[in-house]
């Protein structure tokens, strides 16, 4: 099947103050098949090496929580992470049809991420033209934050999609309204909502679009009843999400979290300060005929960030990973601003616009984030202990009555290594947590509760594998000073077995 023709007008637009040709949005219907290219290089990417990194902390709680039964779900979203609900429970429907391996467990953002660049194509065809749309996508496609969210068990890509989404249905209501593209509007708000409240800051954008490019009433009405109703949903998930906002109260917002926000929102700082210089080229070259749109872009770029930091100490949600749907706004402005200065300066010559992006924009981007790309790849993108290797190496030498526990050299808890022990053993023989009195799916909380005193819950138990990640010498050093105590009194350290940032130390009880 061959690409449809990209339609043009050849006249000047008398909106346009330069005077120049203009190319309008390509008509018909067929050229929407461009939004493929991008789609299958996002789904291209987000597949190439998508287990090449270990689940992390986050993933692993995706993991965790898609295990949990409904009444201990309940429980769970009662205390925790009721802003993630959604996600959870689409992730357990899921995982119940295609199993719980990574792959499985990531594939849901790969699609995510690829339907995304599809539809950015499409925004970026119906508010310029197909070449901003193609290019757009393809940007999308190509920074390395989304190849990370792409490659990720969490709700961010399917977050992004949902509000792109509702912002593409959007400018479909907004063109020719009807009750069902507006009840469709609505309920992809709900979605957004119940994924993630914080994306529903895309709504200001479509409020300035209404403001200020859509005439008469009849829209606006539309609008407010379908976000009105849309609210009613919401609404539960807001008040009683906020008032969980101290679990992440560890987020900061002091300068070096700044530099971090910036950086970690595109996947470079480089690449951060491409599109954010291209967007203000975008404002420049916008002339009367595109400035709204070029403001309405912007306020879906910078507003949610800005509305982030501003209400810090409120809500905590100072992190680049809530802001990814962000990214589709600094696409768009990037790939209008290439397009439309390679216009201006070539007077309307219309492949100057595909040539500037093909041979410029693109492999600079390519280029220049091409090691992000392989970072995002790779456990360094997290920082944390390659458990699962250690945890490979568990399954094969654990024996029946055989314990674990765990040593982060903090005296902590050391939750994220028990999910990762309970994730690589989760079908095979399991040893017992000798230090645990209640399992974390069990008291309604991420965490599990330890015993308070370690003698009468580690039992007769004779070996004891203990996952250290605590870097020192002596690997039982860190622990809770009585749990110390006794493992040094009562056992002797057979083995020890080193991995990429943690240990597996075999113990064996002394001779009677």
């Amino acid at each position: 099947m061959t690409a449809p023709a990209i339609q043009w007008t050849g006249q000047a637009d008398p909106a346009d103050v330069t005077g120049h040709a203009v190319p309008r949005r390509a008509a018909g219907r067929g050229g929407g098949w461009w939004a493929l290219l991008p789609t299958v290089v996002a789904l291209g990417l987000g597949w190439w090496r998508l287990d090449a990194r270990d689940l992390w902390n986050d993933e692993l709680v995706t993991w965790h929580v898609t295990s949990l039964s409904v009444e201990q779900f309940r429980m769970l979203v009662g205390n925790i992470d009721l802003v993630h609900a959604g996600y959870y429970v689409i992730m357990s429907v899921l995982t119940t049809l295609t199993g719980d391996s990574t792959t499985a467990l990531r594939l849901p953002s790969v699609l995510a991420v690829g339907l995304t660049a599809g539809l950015v194509t499409l925004i970026g065809r119906r508010l310029f033209d197909t070449p901003v749309g193609v290019l757009a996508g393809l940007v999308f496609a190509l920074l390395p934050t989304v190849s990370r969210y792409a490659q990720e068990a969490r709700s961010y890509a399917l977050v992004t999609l949902a509000a792109v989404a509702a912002t593409w249905l959007f400018l479909r209501a907004v063109d020719r309204p009807t009750r069902g593209r507006w009840w469709a509007y609505g309920v992809l708000l709900v979605l957004v909502g119940w994924l993630h409240f914080v994306a529903l800051l895309v709504v200001v954008a479509h409020l300035f679009h209404l403001w200020r490019s859509v005439p008469g009433e009849e829209p606006r009405w539309r609008w407010a009843a379908s976000t009105g109703i849309a609210g009613l949903f919401i609404l539960p998930v807001l008040i009683l999400g906020s008032r969980q906002s101290g679990q992440i109260s560890w987020v900061e917002n002091d300068g070096d979290a700044v530099l971090r926000f910036l950086a970690n929102l595109t996947g470079t700082t480089a690449a951060l300060a491409l599109v954010a210089a291209l967007s203000v080229l975008a404002v420049v070259v916008a002339g009367r005929q595109w400035r709204n749109t070029v403001l309405m872009l912007l306020i879906w770029a910078v507003l949610p960030p800005v509305a982030g930091y501003l209400t810090f100490s409120v809500v905590h949600l100072f992190l680049a990973r809530y802001f990814l749907f962000t990214v589709p706004a600094w696409a768009l402005l990037a790939a209008f601003a290439v397009c439309r200065a390679a216009r201006l300066a070539t007077r309307g010559r219309v492949p100057a616009a595909w040539l500037a992006g093909a041979l410029v924009l693109l492999p600079v981007l390519a280029w220049q984030t091409l090691p992000a790309q392989e970072r995002v790849r790779s456990n360094e993108a997290d920082g944390q202990p390659r458990y699962l290797d250690a945890v490979r190496y568990l399954g094969k030498q654990v024996k029946p009555g055989d314990g674990v526990a765990y040593n982060d050299g903090f005296g902590g808890s050391s939750d994220v290594a028990r999910k990762a022990t309970d994730y690589g053993l989760r079908d095979q023989l399991h040893p017992r947590d000798v230090f645990v009195a209640v399992p974390a799916r069990q008291t309604g909380w991420l965490t599990a509760r330890e015993c308070r005193e370690p003698l009468p819950c580690l039992g007769d138990t004779r070996r004891i594998w203990l996952v250290e990640t605590g870097h020192l010498n002596d690997p039982l050093a860190g622990l809770p000073p009585a749990r110390e105590a006794l493992l040094r009194q009562r056992f002797l350290i057979r083995h020890v077995e080193r991995f990429d940032r943690v240990r597996v130390v075999l113990l064996e009880r002394k001779p009677a």
